[in-house]
């Protein structure tokens, strides 16, 4: 009796042990995992990109119901802070989104340029972020956020401060370089054609596996000699259905006379880059 009570006692302790171990083991493996998600708001632009606990949202979409909605999805639940929150610049399709995150998450701090908008839904914003008393962070050239994972964000443009009221905002979008190892994103805002132009000028390595197609597919983005610079594997374009005509076919068939892979969130839905660690390239899928 007395023998079989400790062996029971005994393989209830390995249990327990190889349990505790799978979970370390899990959590070590989850540390180590860099994750890139371009998520289906419809028209305008939202990613996520998580490095174990540590979030970072670029753009929130238009709809903040719909925002939400998506990052229930991929977030665990019982994460309710946000890191760092960047807006591109001041036009709706990118920012919306964003006041209900700041509702009902903790966001510790925030990147923007100084560019403004006479908009209502962009006062309302900016009076929750008031309230919200995140740390405001100025996107410039140069600003980098680093993971603990060693993957790293670059700031790549603007080179200087903007026009706090520009005639054309998509000038201000901010410009940023994911690097994890062999891997690269690069993600631009609505940045159009002369923008591209001068980060050329300005000798900006924008080589990157993955390139965010600026503006949507907008004829008024992607030059032929950005998209040869980047030389990218992958384009993704966000975009929503039947939405101002975007992705042109203009765009499209750039992509494709460089056999570049095309991912839409209209057609495709949320596209999600999984990558393990450093040392290898990332998987993707959509979902």
């Amino acid at each position: 009796m007395y023998n079989k009570k400790i062996i029971y006692g005994i393989l209830a302790t390995l249990m327990a042990i190889s349990l505790i171990l799978g979970f370390i083991i899990f959590y070590l493996q989850k540390a180590n995992e860099l994750k890139v998600i371009f998520l289906n708001i419809g028209q305008g632009d939202a990613i996520l990109i998580e490095s174990g606990s540590n979030q970072v949202i670029i753009d929130g979409g238009r709809n903040e119901e719909l925002l939400l909605e998506r990052l229930g999805e991929f977030m665990p639940f019982w994460d309710r802070t946000i890191e760092a929150i960047v807006i591109t610049h001041p036009d709706a399709d990118h920012f919306g989104g964003l006041t209900g995150v700041l509702k009902n998450y903790r966001v510790e701090n925030i990147i923007k340029t100084n560019a403004e908008s006479h908009s209502r839904a962009w006062k309302s914003l900016q009076d929750i972020i008031a309230k919200e008393k995140a740390n405001e962070i100025k996107a410039i050239f140069g600003l980098k956020i680093k993971f603990p994972n060693l993957a790293k964000i670059e700031t790549l443009f603007p080179f200087q401060e903007v026009l706090q009221y520009s005639k054309n905002t998509n000038e201000t979008s901010v410009v940023m370089k994911l690097i994890y190892g062999k891997n690269s994103f690069l993600f631009t805002g609505d940045l159009p054609s002369n923008k591209e132009d001068e980060l050329l000028r300005a000798g900006i390595d924008v080589k990157s596996e993955v390139l965010k197609v600026g503006h949507h597919g907008s004829r008024f983005s992607t030059d032929e000699n950005f998209l040869e610079a980047v030389s990218p594997k992958d384009a993704v374009i966000s975009v929503g259905k039947n939405n101002y005509g975007h992705p042109t076919k203009e765009v499209l068939d750039k992509l494709k006379r460089r056999l570049t892979r095309i991912w839409r969130t209209d057609r495709d839905g949320n596209i999600v880059y999984q990558c393990q660690n450093a040392d290898k390239k990332c998987q993707v899928f959509a979902r």
